[in-house]
């Protein structure tokens, strides 16, 4: 059964989230679940360079530009994001808002406030691995570039304004 933390990010995720995670090849990826506009849940796989934690309570998100995912954001509603790592599932739920980029920028990019977060702990059931993906590209500081990129780009949005 799911453990309601509150409202806040874990540290343990913070650190996860952190700008030395980017350096590795063996890189922690995260499931975002939206839902379409039928209902149905629509899951995504996103890397740390897609995420920026903002505060304890923001996270920060950039997508391809037309995705279901950047879709489904746009529209509001509740947003789920899963983190798996070795001893603990943490599940983050958040209200997400359309963040305005430069027109230049070929990412849409949205900011998810926290409203709850929970961890999924089975006693004598430990979860033993998270899910990673590896980065096989030949030169693996041009993805890493890119991902601080995406994340100066993050810190950088501003909000949209509502109408």
């Amino acid at each position: 059964m799911a453990e309601v933390l509150g409202d806040r990010l874990p540290d343990e995720l913070v650190r996860v989230l952190d700008d030395e995670t980017l350096i590795s090849q063996e890189q922690p990826a995260f499931l975002l679940v939206t839902t379409d506009d039928s209902g149905a849940p629509r899951i995504c796989m996103v890397s740390a360079g897609e995420l920026l934690v903002r505060d304890e309570r923001t996270l920060r998100v950039a997508l391809w530009p037309g995705t279901r995912t950047a879709h489904n954001l746009g529209r509001g509603g509740t947003a789920l994001l899963g983190a798996v790592s070795p001893g603990s599932v943490i599940y983050i739920r958040a209200e997400p808002t359309r963040l305005t980029v430069p027109e230049t920028v070929t990412l849409e990019c949205f900011e998810l406030a926290v409203t709850n977060v929970q961890a999924d702990v089975h006693a004598g059931m430990p979860v033993t691995s998270g899910i990673t993906f590896r980065t096989d590209e030949p030169d693996h500081a041009t993805t890493v570039a890119d991902w601080r990129r995406q994340r100066e780009l993050l810190t950088n949005a501003q909000r949209r304004q509502q109408r």
